[in-house]
């Protein structure tokens, strides 16, 4: 990754082509390889050209990345202020419900956790629960980077089972995309801790996992199940499963009052 967007950025440059992506990514393949200070220049960079051309998601996402340097430093008022400013991109661009809001919500929990507002920390985490289906093993690193960062924070609030389904999450899609470099052994690291905890509670809405949460709007609908499997490309049992697995995380008896439950928790609009 990092040899094919160092030969992007030499050709682009060469040919006057401007857009952040080579740069962006430039950095972020030299954060993956441990290179901080490489990884956060090139990310500055993405930003500038970002701004440049009006690509607002990836500008939200080059900030984010460069909070993510800013945590590894453990420089906390940077983190927030460059988390911020993603969080300003994004709604200025009327994009809040973008793929990169739940990396943006997870590094902002954080910053809420370590400032003592526990408050501000779970409605962040449950605006990235809202999106975080949308990360997917097509942008691994995304996806992982975004629920590390969430399962910080689930554990940082007693939260082991909110925290145990993110890390089944990251466990399969490193199955599946293995070669993140050293968000394997961050993974690792936080697998061992969780190892290390026990909890004999209920599994609550923290634990809905990212298939429940792509199916959770379309309980809301007026489609049956049957139509819900057509649209999601999987079989009426499977949905079912879901289905039934939501109910009980919500504490609901039917679709109708987990609907109402999700609205309740902000995890399905008004």
């Amino acid at each position: 990754m990092r040899a094919d967007a160092d030969e992007a950025v030499r050709r682009f440059t060469a040919q006057s082509f401007v857009t952040p992506a080579p740069a962006f990514l430039q950095g972020i393949a030299r954060v993956l390889c441990g290179d901080l200070d490489g990884g956060d220049a090139s990310l500055e960079d993405g930003v500038s050209v970002g701004e440049e051309v009006g690509a607002h998601e990836d500008v939200a996402l080059a900030l984010c990345e460069r909070s993510l340097v800013a945590i590894a430093r453990s420089e906390w008022g940077r983190t927030e202020t460059l988390a911020g400013q993603a969080a300003d991109v994004l709604r200025r661009a009327g994009i809040e419900e973008s793929y990169a809001t739940p990396l943006v919500c997870a590094v902002r929990a954080r910053v809420a956790v370590r400032r003592g507002d526990v408050a501000a920390a779970r409605r962040e985490l449950v605006r990235a629960q809202r999106l975080r289906h949308l990360l997917t093993y097509a942008l691994p690193y995304f996806a992982v980077q975004a629920r590390i960062e969430l399962i910080h924070v689930h554990l940082a609030l007693a939260d082991l089972a909110g925290a145990r389904t993110l890390m089944r999450e990251v466990d399969e899609l490193l199955r599946r995309r293995p070669g993140l470099g050293n968000l394997a052994g961050e993974a690792r690291a936080l697998r061992a801790r969780l190892a290390k905890r026990r909890d004999s509670s209920a599994p609550g809405a923290s634990a809905l996992t990212a298939a429940e949460l792509r199916l959770l709007p379309l309980l809301s609908t007026h489609l049956s199940f049957p139509e819900i499997a057509g649209e999601l490309f999987l079989s009426r049992n499977t949905i079912k499963s879901e289905a039934i697995s939501i109910y009980r995380k919500l504490g609901a008896a039917s679709r109708s009052q987990a609907v109402a439950r999700s609205r309740e928790l902000g995890l399905l609009e008004g």
